[in-house]
């Protein structure tokens, strides 16, 4: 099933098919430098995670695979909306893809869905310090530092935040 497409890339529900990428994303220790996520133990443990992504997003929203058009798979992308109702945008692509204009593309696709889909009225995303590439990825798309905060894996974030209409 896609949940929505760009000139290049198609985002669309994780599958259990996924397995075997989201295991090599999550092995390549440059991928996981600055999100602080242990690498999954082998391709069952990748699939659990897939299997398991309901219970991940129990408030709603999604984890998608990005594609290109051409059905090459570039990384995994994700809106997660937590208990206090606040939704954060966060991606991770395979090392191969970085620097070609993937990232901010997706962010782009993802942006459409929460404002114009899910007609959400703002969205966040929680930045490790030094991921000065995903600073600039986030500015490029319109968001802006809003204020420093916790993540999950890692304690000292910088939170941005795009708000609905973007500049």
């Amino acid at each position: 099933m896609i949940d929505t497409t760009t000139d290049r890339l198609v985002l669309r529900g994780l599958e259990e098919r996924d397995a075997e990428m989201i295991l090599l994303l999550n092995s390549d220790p440059e991928v996981l430098r600055y999100v602080h996520d242990e690498p999954f133990a082998d391709v069952h443990a990748a699939r659990h995670w897939i299997l398991d992504i309901p219970r991940q997003l129990p408030r709603g929203i999604g984890r998608w695979a990005i594609e290109s058009k051409e059905g090459v798979w570039i990384g995994r992308c994700s809106l997660r909306r937590y208990a206090d109702g606040e939704v954060l945008m966060g991606y991770r692509l395979l090392r191969e893809h970085w620097d070609q204009g993937f990232a901010s593309e997706a962010v782009r696709a993802m942006l459409d869905l929460a404002f114009i889909k899910h007609q959400l009225h703002y969205i966040a995303s929680k930045i490790a310090r030094g991921n000065t590439a995903s600073q600039r990825v986030i500015e490029k798309n319109g968001g802006r530092y809003w204020k420093d905060g916790r993540a999950e894996n890692f304690a000292e974030a910088l939170v941005y935040r795009f708000d609905w209409p973007l500049p």
